[in-house]
């Protein structure tokens, strides 16, 4: 398989963590963490920040 490694920005980085995270702790449900996963993806999503 030939992966094309790319370059995330702190915040892309923060939100693959994050849903990592979030998907580990099945057992364990946090609202604010699921929260905080969605309130990233819509800054990632809709602002022109490219941080």
């Amino acid at each position: 398989m030939n992966m094309k490694q790319i370059k995330l920005t702190e915040k892309e980085n923060e939100l693959i963590v994050a849903i990592r995270n979030f998907k580990s702790s099945k057992h364990n449900y946090s609202l604010e963490l699921e929260w905080f996963i969605r309130q990233l993806f819509e800054t990632l999503l809709y602002d022109d920040d490219k941080n």
